[in-house]
């Protein structure tokens, strides 16, 4: 991730076709964005469209996973440019 004029960027790539779709879709949502619209994101669209139903456990996890990270590199960046 990177920092630039108050807005964080993600970057990341994964050899499995299923991660990188993840990843894509979470950049596309939350990349661009203030540290504060980053941290109070509501992503309840991936309930809502069912996503959880559709992943392996694993991918699940790991999909709450990119979102915890994503957060809380969103909340370091927050506190180090106060």
């Amino acid at each position: 991730s990177s920092y630039n004029n108050g807005k964080v960027f993600f970057k990341a790539d994964s050899d499995a076709i299923i991660v990188k779709g993840l990843i894509s879709m979470l950049i596309d949502v939350l990349s661009g964005h203030t540290p504060d619209k980053i941290i109070n994101a509501s992503l309840d669209f991936i309930d809502r469209i069912g996503m959880h139903t559709h992943l392996a456990q694993t991918r699940s996890n790991g999909l709450r996973a990119m979102v915890k990270q994503m957060k809380d590199y969103a909340i370091a960046y927050k506190v180090i440019h106060i």
